[in-house]
């Protein structure tokens, strides 16, 4: 957070723990029951508060709390109770407390935790669905998407600003205004059930939100578009030209922020939204049924917000369910970690990391399951028609707006241990993936593991699929093209590729760049069941790679095979690239000979094929190297390179930002 302008309270910094039970699919209902309720045993321990007007109890779990049906709420919800959430919040921070609330609460306008009432160190309920705060103050205006910066912070249900160490826990809150939907606006809407601005370790346990026209809970700074004393350009704005990064002192940010164990569902445009965070966590949550069914524009589970800087951020143990547009989202930020998550039925991407105005140079996505629904698709949207069609299992892209983000020179992904099921086209979209990786960093020289993932599904144009476009638009120059790319341990059983695509592609956009990085490719097992119809049948590998490695790979292609199996192109014409294609296992239909035109590759490189079989009958050595090459020697060196790579991934993508915080642990929850 802004570390001169904001106030701490005396309240306590504690982390509540996370359930890592076993996630399975609820109803609504069963969910909420499967909370253990909040007990409270406060006849026996309580005295009066320093008024002598009300009394303060005791709880086990969160120490002082005052009730605020001790100062007149009405727990049935038929009356206004804003002004007893207000004395009971004056109250509580007098006595340095909680605030507790047991039945159903309407309220006319905000519940608000500032500076004024900074002692209080919460508020806390009995359990989701049995403590529920209603709400329908109406917005004014329509959000601006295009910048993100309205300040929208009247129109939240519950608002933390400007405050530390806050704990909101163990209920239900609800926005009931209808308006919810707008033709053709996906974002236009301002109500948040819960907006945390500009504070520290914030917790927020077992809470449910729901109808909110934007999220169901939001962490943000205003802070961030303010201007320091004697600057002309804001926060975010110096933070986008490169003048200062995290490290700075003063710089506004939301650090060691938590969002756990809570339900957040049929919200407009999220589940919960997170921006100008630093080591931020959402763990063990459950997030379904966000957007619109007409709308293809938004509809998140959770999602850092475009346009804001981040740094570390970790979705960890959710569990999404029919998103209509995604299911765990990143638009700006880095340091992500995205792992162990269960998401069913997100309509147009599982899980997606990109970065638009920031530098992301640091993304972990592992353990996640992802499984499609092909019958919850969208045919016509609202306002764009017949145009979200396209499905991603897993998507990372660098620079989207090609822009100088002043990026880091070397940078590290790793995506490695998913599972991605029912994957199915749509509509024969040609944007059908089930792992993408796009790089538009014309600089930064990466190194990408995508290893050990299991695909299975119907049908998809692209398996795995990588593509660079690294052309400097600012300096009009090519960029640095390809990286070191690893795909090893894969294993992938598909019924159909689709024309027009394949089932591995490696692209570098432009031509005449310096040779530079590898491709390898290595210990695969692909199956494509019924027809591979796509324009090469297993990898089209195209760039400035110094090295291409296609070795130790099981192949079984069912139905009619007539296309290259292999095809491999240098974007360089000067410089001499090395390709190796050793030890593959091809298994085909075809009851004769493997077509001599299998393996395809320029005449520049310099190729060695040995090891290589169909259907059990070795394959035609090829050696155009000029020089002896040992078959154990290529597949030692291809071995090094993935191991080599999975350390390098390993190692750089910890969360480097969550040094010297408490760690969340395991043990309780909801799930």
């Amino acid at each position: 957070m802004h570390k001169k302008i904001l106030n701490d309270s005396d309240g306590h910094n504690k982390v509540v723990s996370v359930s890592s039970g076993k996630k399975t699919a609820m109803s609504h209902d069963s969910h909420l029951s499967s909370v253990k309720e909040n007990k409270i045993d406060d006849h026996t321990e309580n005295r009066a508060g320093v008024s002598g007007k009300y009394r303060v109890y005791q709880s086990k779990e969160y120490g002082n709390y005052v009730r605020v049906n001790d100062f007149g709420a009405d727990a049935q919800g038929k009356k206004d109770s804003l002004q007893a959430f207000k004395a009971a919040l004056e109250a509580a921070h007098k006595e340095k407390a909680m605030v507790f609330l047991d039945g159903t609460y309407y309220i006319s306008n905000q519940i608000v935790m500032d500076k004024t009432v900074s002692g209080a160190r919460g508020l806390f309920g009995s359990g989701m669905g049995k403590t529920k705060v209603t709400f329908d103050k109406a917005q004014t205006g329509v959000f601006n998407p295009n910048t993100n910066h309205d300040d929208i912070r009247q129109f939240a249900g519950i608002l933390i600003d400007g405050q530390n160490n806050k704990t909101i826990a163990n209920l239900s809150v609800q926005y009931t205004n209808p308006d919810f939907y707008r033709k053709g606006l996906s974002y236009f809407g301002k109500v948040n059930g819960i907006l945390v601005n500009d504070a520290d370790n914030t917790l927020i346990s077992k809470v449910e939100v729901s109808g909110a026209n934007r999220a169901g809970v939001m962490f943000t700074s205003t802070a961030s578009l303010e201007k320091e004393k004697g600057q002309k350009l804001t926060f975010k704005e110096r933070v986008q030209s490169g003048e200062i990064d995290e490290k700075y002192e003063a710089l506004p940010l939301g650090e060691n922020n938590r969002i756990v164990d809570s339900y957040l569902h049929h919200n407009r445009v999220a589940g919960a939204l997170i921006g100008f965070q630093q080591n931020f966590i959402g763990e063990g949550n459950r997030l379904d049924w966000n957007g619109h069914e007409a709308d293809g524009g938004t509809g998140y589970g959770m999602a850092v917000v475009a346009g804001s800087y981040n740094y570390g951020v970790t979705y960890r143990k959710n569990t999404t369910n029919h998103n209509y547009r995604k299911g765990l989202d990143v638009h700006d930020g880095t340091g992500i970690v995205i792992e162990d998550n269960v998401l069913t039925g997100d309509r147009l991407y599982g899980i997606a990391a990109y970065n638009r105005q920031f530098s992301m140079d640091k993304v972990k996505i592992t353990g996640n399951t992802i499984i499609q629904d092909p019958s919850f698709r969208l045919n016509v949207d609202d306002d764009l028609g017949k145009y979200y069609h396209m499905y991603s299992g897993i998507q990372v892209q660098t620079n989207t707006q090609y822009k100088d983000l002043h990026s880091a020179n070397k940078g590290y992904f790793d995506i490695s241990n998913n599972v991605i099921k029912n994957l199915t086209v749509y509509q024969n979209n040609i944007q059908t993936y089930a792992i993408e990786f796009r790089n538009h960093e014309s600089k930064m020289d990466y190194t990408l593991n995508m290893a050990n993932n299991k695909i299975s599904g119907e049908s998809t144009k692209y398996l795995i699929a990588v593509i660079n476009d690294t052309y400097d638009r600012v300096l009009s120059k090519n960029g640095i093209g390809s990286g070191t790319i690893t795909i090893s341990g894969n294993d992938a059983d598909i019924g159909k590729i689709m024309k027009g695509a394949v089932p591995v592609y490696v692209e570098e956009h432009h031509g005449n760049v310096a040779m530079h990085g590898a491709v390898t490719i290595h210990n695969n097992k692909i199956s494509v069941r019924e027809k591979s119809d796509g324009y090469v049948e297993f990898a089209y590998l195209k760039s400035n790679a110094k090295e291409y490695n296609i070795t130790n790979n099981t192949l079984k292609l069912g139905g009619a095979l007539d296309d290259v199996l292999v095809d491999v192109y240098s974007t360089n014409p000067k410089g001499k690239a090395s390709l190796n294609v050793a030890n593959n296992k091809i298994m085909t239909d075809i009851k004769d000979e493997l077509y001599d035109s299998w393996l395809r590759f320029e005449n520049n490189i310099k190729t060695y094929s040995e090891g290589n079989s169909h259907n059990g009958a070795a394959l035609t050595k090829v050696n155009t190297t000029g020089s002896k090459v040992a078959l154990s020697d290529i597949l030692s060196e291809a071995n090094y390179i993935v191991a080599t790579t999975k350390d390098a991934v390993y190692h750089h993508t910890k969360n480097v930002y969550t040094s010297g915080v408490e760690e969340h642990h395991t043990t309780t929850g909801i799930l």
